[in-house]
């Protein structure tokens, strides 16, 4: 078992990024830290970020989520698509999770891994190794 080495963020999953990130803002005072697009050949759509700092904590407001741009899950409501977690190897992380509860493979962005799994209840777990991992 991998024990993750610290809680990383919440994904929110919105129909509207610009309009849920101005509300967070009115009501929680939420800090805009990075947003733009991600755009990956093999996706089927680009998605749209915006990365809050709430509290001492990071919120992800997408739309769509990696997982539909991939087109590997149907399209999800708005609301919590899953909650990150860092861990020093994915690969190594991987080896605890049957390959139906993997959601979606490692993949990299700017340096980053990434991996999406199926937890109990069907509750989506996103693992982030960053490059110092």
């Amino acid at each position: 078992m991998v024990v993750p080495e610290t809680f990383s963020h919440i994904g929110l999953r919105t129909v509207n990024v610009a309009n849920t990130v101005a509300s967070l803002e009115d009501l929680l005072g939420v800090n805009v830290m990075d947003q733009g697009r991600i755009k990956k050949g093999d996706w089927e759509r680009d998605v749209q970020y915006a990365a809050l700092e709430l509290a001492d904590k990071t919120v992800f407001v997408v739309h769509p989520t990696p997982y539909e741009a991939a087109g590997l899950v149907e399209p999800l409501e708005p609301g919590i698509a899953h909650y990150g977690v860092e861990v020093d190897n994915i690969d190594t992380a991987l080896e605890d999770w049957n390959d139906d509860e993997i959601l979606m493979e490692p993949f990299e962005l700017d340096e980053t891994r990434y991996a999406f799994c199926s937890g109990p209840d069907n509750t989506r777990i996103e693992l982030v190794e960053s490059p110092t991992g």
